[in-house]
């Protein structure tokens, strides 16, 4: 496992005075040790390789770190074997345990140390909270690290931490790719070379400079990365604290939480929290502000609580962060053992009331009207028991807007298409029922032929406009079509009787139909039209224009059909089939018109009953009365 970050450097040449001190120390007396089998890399770093080995003393896998160099200079050998002696005397189940520190048969020093297999938690992170870690030589299932667990594997890692403050020892270079995460549910802190010893000589210059006059601009801020000397950077800029990079001599465990904290952003938010470039990361460093993973990424679902550990973990002040890394930890595992801050969520509850009914003062369209929804919402899942936000959620929802939302308009408008298809097809399937019993009149008996052949002409123009208005992604363009073709289909279908006898039905269950369209708008208009279906033919047989279909004899009404021959028994059992018809298309129209009112009903009280219960605190509304 390559414990180096290989976007920004993390061992890099030591400062002025370590370097002086380790010029004139001579080289450590380690011993010379055969006992591993060298095996092939696992990565290196900037000074250092990391090699497979097989400890054959003991007969199991080990990590080898050694130096790159074959002839490593005094002061390398000596800041070397510093980290193996800082690492080796951290015992902590997250600190990788050092098992041996010697020389190989070249003279060059190294160290073993348990082999880990699993991941490192940037990559974990770039591949998504929720993925398995996984790795070469695994011997089962790898652990799928949820959010939780990366939240208790953090916790984990701020208890090493103060394990090795309380040792005197500050690690200076904690990051997401300084951290393990193995396969059956380890975490390790990696990586000791830059960690500095309380009380030893600290740096001199620190390790960025930046021009006081020009310190607002990022390109002010330089990074000196030469061999030696002062300036030389230890960390790595994102994860540096403010006072680590400004080369504060006094560094202590305030830098080591102000990683965290930054190592908690990125968790929590799915980005770091500042810049990946160098030297943009320094300025966002130094620049003032609270850093709140909510505001970053407002969709990842960040706690309150959380959202105020990493603020305060982040502060630019070290005095105002956690006072040790075991607080850091502590308030993180208050949060996964369920204690939440009830103070905190109900002051934050009463900003977003303030900002919903701030929202509602502005207006009452489609933004503000989806703001203030929002923010009462926000501020009644803070605060459950809040009758306030419970009673705004109720308005908000019981009080219809002034205007219909753009959204709700296009949803009602796209039912309306979906009723409109389904009313035409219903009726195409009517229409096409008539027009294939047609042969029925020619044994009844036909008259006129021209009358009934144009009659079966309207007829398939009706069935064709109700089809096209099924199949249109405009099904309105055919509205008035079908209702003109079925106004004239009743005025033909009078001749074939009499215009009181036929046409009054069915121009009453047209304008039943008309009545329950989705899309019309223009009843007068549909009614004008089925009345004059009935009244036109009448008119122009009192007039003379066509053949009468009756005639006055004392008190008797004479039917005389010009078009059909009503002979008994046919012609009376045509006349008592269309009774029969407009009778059960009636009730079926009336029985549908009322499922689908109960069904609406029905959904609407469900509705209601979830709010109710969504917002218990309010009373429920009485049921609206009943049109007059």
């Amino acid at each position: 496992m390559d414990p180096t970050d290989p976007r920004a450097p993390t061992e890099l040449s030591p400062t002025h005075d370590e370097a002086t001190a380790a010029s004139r120390a001579p080289a450590p007396e380690l011993p010379r040790s055969s006992r591993y089998q060298v095996g092939g890399p696992l990565g290196q770093g900037g000074m250092g390789e990391i090699l497979v080995a097989r400890d054959t003393h003991l007969g199991r896998d080990v990590a080898i770190k050694r130096l790159r160099s074959a002839t490593p200079s005094v002061e390398a050998v000596a800041r070397f074997v510093r980290e193996a002696r800082i690492q080796g005397r951290l015992q902590h189940p997250a600190i990788v345990p050092i098992h041996d520190l010697a020389l190989d048969e070249g003279g060059r020093p190294f160290f073993a140390m348990k082999q880990l297999a699993g991941t490192t938690l940037h990559d974990l992170l770039v591949a998504g909270a929720g993925a398995p870690a996984s790795a070469a030589g695994s011997l089962g299932p790898a652990v799928t690290w949820t959010r939780p667990r990366l939240l208790r594997a953090f916790v984990e890692v701020c208890l090493a931490i103060e394990l090795a403050h309380t040792r005197g020892v500050v690690h200076r270079d904690l990051k997401p790719t300084n951290i393990a995460l193995g396969d059956f549910g380890e975490v390790y802190v990696l990586d000791w070379g830059v960690a500095r010893i309380l009380g030893e000589s600290a740096p001199g210059a620190g390790g960025v400079t930046v021009d006081d006059d020009r310190a607002a601009r990022a390109d002010a801020v330089t990074i000196d990365d030469g061999a030696t000397g002062p300036g030389a950077i230890l960390g790595t800029p994102g994860y540096m604290a403010p006072e680590q990079l400004r080369g504060e001599p006094e560094l202590g465990p305030a830098a080591d939480i102000y990683a965290l904290g930054c190592v908690l952003f990125e968790l929590l938010a799915g980005e770091p929290l500042h810049p990946r470039a160098p030297q943009a990361a320094i300025a966002s460093t130094l620049a003032e502000g609270e850093h709140r993973p909510s505001a970053r990424a407002p969709g990842r679902d960040v706690s309150p609580e959380l959202d105020e550990i990493c603020a305060r973990a982040t502060a630019a002040d070290p005095a105002a962060r956690y006072l040790s890394a075991r607080a850091l930890g502590d308030a993180v595992q208050r949060y996964l053992d369920g204690d939440r801050d009830l103070a905190l969520r109900r002051r934050l509850a009463a900003g977003h009331l303030a900002d919903a009914r701030a929202a509602l003062a502005r207006g009452d369209d489609d933004v503000d009207r989806r703001a203030a929804m929002r923010a009462a919402g926000r501020a009644l899942a803070l605060a459950p028991d809040s009758e306030e936000a419970a009673g705004l959620v109720s308005q908000l929802l019981l009080t219809p807007p002034r205007a219909v939302p753009r959204e709700v308009g296009e949803r009602l408008a796209a039912l309306d298409v979906a009723a409109a298809r389904d009313h035409a097809r219903a009726g195409a399937i009517a229409v096409a029922a008539f027009l294939a019993a047609f042969p029925l009149f020619f044994l009844i008996g036909v008259k006129d032929a021209a009358t009934l052949g144009a009659t079966f002409v309207v007829g398939v123009v009706h069935l064709g406009s109700l089809v096209a208005t099924v199949r249109s992604p405009r099904p309105a363009r055919f509205l008035w079509l079908s209702i003109g073709a079925y106004a004239l289909l009743v005025a033909l279908l009078g001749r074939f009787f009499n215009p009181f006898v036929l046409a009054t039905g069915l121009a009453v269950l047209g304008a039943a139909l008309a009545g329950a369209h989705p899309s019309l708008r223009r009843i007068g208009l549909v009614l004008v039209l089925y009345v004059g279906s009935v009244l036109v033919p009448w008119l122009l047989e009192l007039v003379g224009v066509i053949a009468p279909t009756y005639w006055l004899r004392g008190q008797e009404v004479v039917i005389v059909p010009p078009v059909l021959v009503t002979s008994r028994p046919a012609g009376e059992l045509a006349i008592a089939a269309y009774v029969v018809g407009v009778i059960v298309m009636c009730g079926a129209l009336a029985w549908r018109l009322s499922q689908r009112q109960r069904a609406a009903r029905d959904q609407l009280e469900l509705q209601a009953w979830h709010l109710r219960q969504l917002v218990p605190a309010t009373a429920a509304p009485a049921p609206a009365p009943p049109p007059r």
